[in-house]
């Protein structure tokens, strides 16, 4: 089965996400994240309305700095956001495990009928085998459609704990993968372990080790499973 790639895209230019979906659905891409962390308020109606139109699977995403993201205000702010940004038919949203409005989007999701995307990032590096299952099972406690864990990889040791506990996950999607030039086997190779989907660029990387969308599918060309 091919494998899904989201494609994260800046949301700055409303041009650029305009263009970014029109490319996703050219090259038949699962999905598009908008990275609202980086719009301006005044920018969501323009941005929302090319969700409306797009019938692409879209991802809104609102990234705060303490997770690596661009966001810099606070979680009430943030939830109004959300508030405003699921207005449009996003496909799923995404909140971090660690967030304080965790419960508060999870009920918004449910409300507006957007499938829960629960993340965790591990920016210091990748634990244990033993760890990430610690880790999964206590995300799973928060219902969600999807789990995405992501860590921080270093060494071959790290490429192979994150693949090893993917391959021996059940029952739940999840996404899985390393950040960093090291990492970058495991964004290739997740999906085909079972993950449920990788994500690349548009344009601009924003995350260490995240190849553009272009990269990433000639990989896969040349492996033949796309």
């Amino acid at each position: 089965m091919k494998p899904r790639i989201c494609v994260s895209v800046k949301t700055d230019n409303v041009r650029r996400v305009s263009k970014a979906i029109g490319l996703s659905k050219r090259l038949g891409v699962s999905f598009v994240e908008l990275r609202l962390d980086y719009a301006d308020e005044k920018q969501y109606d323009a941005l929302l309305r090319i969700v409306e139109d797009s019938a692409a699977g879209c991802v809104a995403t609102i990234r705060p700095a303490w997770e690596g993201g661009a966001y810099r205000g606070g979680e009430k702010n943030r939830l109004k956001l959300f508030e405003k940004a699921l207005e449009a038919p996003f496909k799923y949203v995404d909140i971090e495990q660690k967030s304080r409005i965790l419960e508060n989007v999870s009920k918004l999701a449910s409300e507006k009928g957007v499938g829960l995307i629960v993340s965790h990032h591990d920016w210091a590096g990748t634990p244990s085998v033993k760890t990430l299952n610690k880790v999964f099972s206590a995300m799973r406690r928060r219902r969600a459609e999807v789990y995405k864990i992501v860590t921080m990889v270093r060494n071959p040791v790290d490429e192979a704990n994150l693949l090893f506990f993917l391959r021996n996950v059940h029952g739940a999607r999840v996404v899985c993968f390393g950040m960093g030039e090291k990492g970058f086997a495991t964004r290739i190779l997740s999906p085909l372990l079972g993950g449920f989907m990788t994500y690349a660029s548009y344009d601009d990387s924003l995350a260490p080790g995240q190849a553009n969308l272009r990269r990433m599918i000639t990989i896969y060309r040349r492996m033949g499973v796309w």
